[in-house]
């Protein structure tokens, strides 16, 4: 068994026992091991145990990793030597012999590559680019364990490794951190797009700033993401890789509607409580929806405000959107909670299909069922005629009805006119 132990007064009984994985060490709660101290970096360094001795990496730490009072970038920890973590020290300990480890098996001849056949799904080569090796081996396996990826993962830890590979490989996407050593994430992606500017772009960090945001977008990513803190947030994020993978570029819009990137993107920018401008549109159809710390704020769609417009643009199975800075909305047309607004929609998707003009005629249909029913038989007397109900919104007939009409179509309150006799082309 393998150790490190804090040797502090104060942190006496504090340690970790170590694995063949790498683990993060810092004094936020999202490191393996936390140790809460003022002189530790919230993400302060990582290790990884090798046979008998400890390889250590600082991760750009504020007071500085120590090894016997040398500070180090990556160096490698014997027993019984001291590391030193701001003010906190701790030592190795190696309580039974770790076996080593055999001997790797010969490298299997190569194979040679052949283009998929027709029909056959394309696979992609993506490019992660991290300072972190516990993060780049988590996303490895988490990804790389899955069953429908459609990727070849590719990791760097620095911008002169992301560099090299870029030269050496044709890659698809580049997933990167704006936290980089010698040359930040900011600058490293500008440099990508000046000289690959066809291949696509996403900053993935922890790190949520709106002035990152804005320089981002400005030099050339898709998408600023954070990194999420759950398998549900990572399930999103994979899903959306996988969209933006088979995303078709278009003038300087970016990302098409299909395969509900929409609605993904939505969904990521509302959880991690990011402000931004998402533009679609499509040949018949311009919008904007606006996103305000994590708050749907204001939608607008061609003459449509507030809810209508939403569900007009999520409705589109056709065009393109992009996601730019955020600015100040022309007015503020939606107040119910994101999450009620995209299970609305969802619920929508499932049960019926639906569009809205700019008029405000919304079309419901509904399948024919195969066979016609019976018809009802003739009363005795006519029935009394029903009062007309308001018509105040979708008010104006019952969900029961709606379900029931083959075609029906709901006339904008207010309007002038009658509805037309069917719908529009």
């Amino acid at each position: 068994m393998s150790r490190l132990v804090a040797i502090n007064p104060g942190l006496t009984g504090l340690s970790y026992e170590l694995g063949t994985r790498w683990v993060t060490i810092g004094r936020g709660d999202k490191n393996v091991f936390q140790i809460v101290e003022t002189s530790v970096s919230s993400r302060h360094c990582e290790v990884r145990l090798r046979g008998n001795e400890l390889v250590v990496r600082d991760l750009r730490s504020t007071n500085g990793t120590f090894i016997e009072g040398r500070t180090i970038t990556e160096a490698v920890l014997q027993p019984g030597q001291t590391l030193r973590l701001g003010e906190v020290e701790l030592r190795l300990e190696i309580t039974a012999p770790v076996p080593s480890a055999p001997a790797p098996a010969p490298a299997p001849a190569p194979v040679k590559k052949t283009e998929p056949a027709a029909g056959a799904q394309k696979h992609y080569r993506v490019l992660f680019v991290d300072d972190s090796m516990a993060f780049l081996e988590m996303i490895t396996d988490l990804f790389g364990a899955r069953e429908d990826i459609t990727w070849e993962i590719l990791t760097a830890t620095s911008p002169d490794k992301a560099l090299a590979i870029l030269q050496q490989k044709l890659i698809d996407l580049v997933v990167l951190d704006i936290g980089m050593p010698l040359l930040d994430g900011i600058q490293l992606l500008g440099l990508i797009h000046q000289r690959y500017p066809n291949i696509k772009k996403v900053v993935l960090t922890g790190e949520s700033d709106d002035r990152h945001r804005a320089a981002c977008l400005a030099n050339g990513a898709e998408l600023f993401l954070l990194k999420p803190g759950d398998d549900d947030g990572w399930r999103l994020i994979f899903n959306l890789l996988t969209s933006l993978l088979r995303w078709e570029d278009s003038d300087d819009f970016v990302s098409t509607l299909s395969e509900n990137g929409l609605y993904n993107v939505i969904q990521l920018e509302c959880v991690g409580g990011n402000s931004s401008l998402l533009e679609v549109r499509n040949q018949q159809t311009a919008g904007e929806i606006y996103i305000e710390g994590g708050a749907i704020v204001h939608v607008s769609a061609g003459k449509l405000v507030g809810e209508k417009a939403f569900h007009q643009l999520l409705s589109l199975t056709d065009g393109e959107f992009r996601v730019v800075p955020f600015r100040a909305p022309p007015a503020r047309t939606v107040q119910r909670q994101w999450e009620a607004l995209l299970a609305e929609i969802t619920r929508a998707r499932d049960e019926e299909n639906y569009s809205a003009d700019d008029d405000g005629t919304i079309l419901i249909t509904k399948k024919r069922p195969l066979t016609q029913p019976p018809p009802k038989p003739i009363p005795d007397e006519p029935p009394k005629p029903e009062a007309v109900p308001s018509t105040s919104g979708m008010n104006i007939i019952t969900l029961e009805e709606m379900v029931k009409a083959d075609t029906t179509l709901i006339h904008k309150p207010g309007s002038e006119g009658h509805p037309p006799a069917g719908p529009k082309k």
